[in-house]
């Protein structure tokens, strides 16, 4: 279980210690604090610090190009950093902006040549309205009954001028709105716009140098937040103050050890029932890359269940299932090597590289088994060809594998349900559900032509009801008493209404069809892609080319659509069907009160 077992510690000590207590419990930084001034409400430790910090940073990090971080704290002005840094985005942005307009501008002014729109009091009550006409449709322009010129043409379109208090009715082509400055002062205009965002950028370039700095500074003010709010979250007295809060019971020795140095009474208690300590999880490095994947939708309660191993494997799975072609893997396998050591620079991205090569590994594998190769297949009497052993095309067997595996993966579900219940005799509800999942696939039988089908599912149908019959008498956590009526009545009407979650089990076992269902259309579109190449191929003069653009493009395309398929629908089989069926509660996530900037 890799549900980080806590102990409740509380700390007494003299008023005059408590910010000096609240340092060093900021330094130790494995306690979660809890609010021992339930009458007032404090703001969470994140978020303190002023937004336009933060966008700062984020915006000098985002530079392509970064100078060496500066060392010399004495020329550091936070507040001036932050100023000039937000004065050059909101520059930049506002450049750019202006810069697309004069791009447009240009392009639709250019088939017209160059001139100066003339002002409306110069025209007296008539105006020009300018239309780009197809060529099929200049014959409509000789109907016109308006002074009209033909400014400019090309072999397309025509682009006349009409002149007229309002825009003529039935004039051919589409109106254009043309800016009122000449083409060669808008192409001077771009061309000082991009001087301007030249100087910005270098600007921003310099700006960079003081990224570490600026990261310091927030991290301080960070931490002096965090510890004001510390403040807040402690009991004071006239001459003692008490702090409270969840740590790691492995964290006790150094805790002690703090409060042995700052002469402060400790007391460590394990969670009563009545307790909800907060929930801190921590896996091997090999697996703990899928725990943001679990967190992302839920945190499991404190007294559940770790989901992140399971998470591990099977968002694995389901993602190679959808992915479904060893080419794609291999390509996706290149690409982590060549990311490998970046990923490794964090902890994080460190335990996230084990995922990505599961999901590489896995997708590898079910396209041998598979046999398709960016679509293509191999001989059968080929070395690839002998390890092909499943079919897209044989549907029956592809649809048979995707249910199996869901009835796998929600029978695991409701055994660890039932296992977290097993001093209860709700786990015999869940043993219920997956009996139910079990008679129905021997019920199943009688689709398969074999002799003993009719037998099978006869047995099938008795496994069924059984289930059924568990899930109605065991489903209630209502105390049983024999000799209340209303007890037994209370524990029916629960039953009852389990068993309206039959649908739901059917409807959740279904849903893994998706992965037969997105593994074939993945499979299709290669196919359907190299097929076009093919037929491209056959042009004269640039068919090689073009053939070589529609592969690159297709199965482009194709591998996005499968990677965004795989982490959505891998994401929703094991965060939608498997939690619901294996967490029933919700747990609050471990915050540290911990220091950030370490001197």
């Amino acid at each position: 279980m890799s549900i980080v077992a806590l102990d409740k510690v509380t700390l007494y000590g003299a008023a005059p210690q408590c910010e000096a207590v609240l340092e060093a419990l900021q330094r130790l930084g494995c306690m979660h604090l809890v609010n021992l001034n339930p009458s007032e409400v404090h703001p969470p430790v994140e978020g303190l610090v002023s937004p336009e910090a933060r966008e700062a940073l984020k915006f000098l990090r985002a530079c392509p190009t970064q100078r060496r971080a500066a060392k010399r704290t004495g020329e550091f002005d936070a507040a001036r950093v932050i100023a000039e840094t937000l004065e050059n985005q909101r520059r930049q942005q506002a450049l750019s902006d202006e810069r697309d307009a004069v791009h447009k501008a240009i392009a639709q002014l250019t088939p017209w040549g160059e001139f100066r729109v003339p002002p409306a009091e110069e025209l007296g009550n008539a105006r020009l309205w300018f239309y780009g006409v197809p060529r099929r449709e200049s014959p409509k322009l000789a109907g016109i009954q308006v002074p009209l010129t033909i400014a400019a043409e090309d072999p397309t379109s025509l682009y006349v001028v009409a002149v007229a208090p309002e825009p003529p009715e039935g004039f051919p082509g589409e109106r254009v709105e043309l800016d009122r400055r000449p083409l060669s002062e808008l192409l001077a205009r771009r061309d000082e716009l991009d001087e301007l965002l030249e100087e910005l950028h270098w600007q921003r370039v310099k700006l960079t140098r003081w990224i570490d700095l600026l990261q310091r500074n927030l991290d301080e003010t960070d931490d002096r937040a965090a510890q004001s709010w510390a403040e807040k979250m402690a009991l004071r007295e006239t001459d003692v103050f008490a702090i409270r809060g969840w740590a790691p019971r492995d964290a006790r020795s150094e805790i002690e050890a703090m409060a042995e140095r700052n002469g402060l009474a400790v007391c460590f208690t394990a969670p009563a029932e009545s307790d909800q300590p907060p929930t801190l999880l921590k896996n091997r490095d090999g697996v703990a890359g899928a725990e943001g994947a679990v967190t992302f939708y839920i945190t499991p309660a404190y007294r559940a269940w770790d989901p992140t191993p399971v998470m591990f494997y099977s968002f694995s799975l389901f993602f190679g299932m959808i992915l479904a072609d060893a080419g794609y893997g291999l390509l996706l396998g290149l690409a982590l090597l060549l990311a490998w050591r970046r990923l490794g620079a964090t902890p994080r991205g460190a335990q996230f590289r084990y995922l990505l090569l599961a999901i590489v590994t896995v997708t590898i594998v079910f396209g041998i088994l598979l046999g398709s190769y960016f679509g293509l297949a191999p001989r059968p009497d080929s070395l690839l060809g002998r390890f092909r052993v499943l079919d897209f095309e044989e549907r029956g067997q592809m649809m048979a594998l995707s249910i199996l595996i869901g009835v796998a993966h929600l029978t695991l579900a409701n055994l660890i349900r039932a296992w977290h219940a097993r001093h209860r005799a709700v786990a015999l509800g869940s043993v219920g559900w997956i009996a139910v999942m079990f008679g129905a696939l021997l019920i199943a039988t009688r689709l398969l032509e074999i002799p003993a089908a009719p037998q099978i599912a006869a047995v099938g149908t008795g496994v069924v009801v059984i289930g059924l019959l568990m899930v109605l008498l065991f489903s209630s956590d209502r105390p049983l008493v024999w000799s209340e009526p209303r007890a037994w009545a209370g524990r029916l009407f629960d039953g009852v209404t389990a068993l309206t979650g039959v649908t739901k089990l059917f409807g959740d076992v279904l849903s893994y069809l998706r992965l037969f269902a997105l593994g074939l259309a993945s499979a299709q579109l290669a196919v359907t892609f190299n097929q076009l190449a093919a037929d491209v191929r056959e042009f004269r003069g640039l068919g090689v080319l073009l053939a070589v653009v529609v592969l690159i493009a297709g199965h482009g395309i194709n591998l996005v659509l499968g990677l965004v398929g795989g982490v959505v629908h891998g994401l929703r089989l094991n965060c939608i069907e498997f939690f619901n069926w294996s967490l029933t509660e919700e747990g609050t996530p471990f915050r540290s009160y911990h220091k950030k900037v370490v001197t």
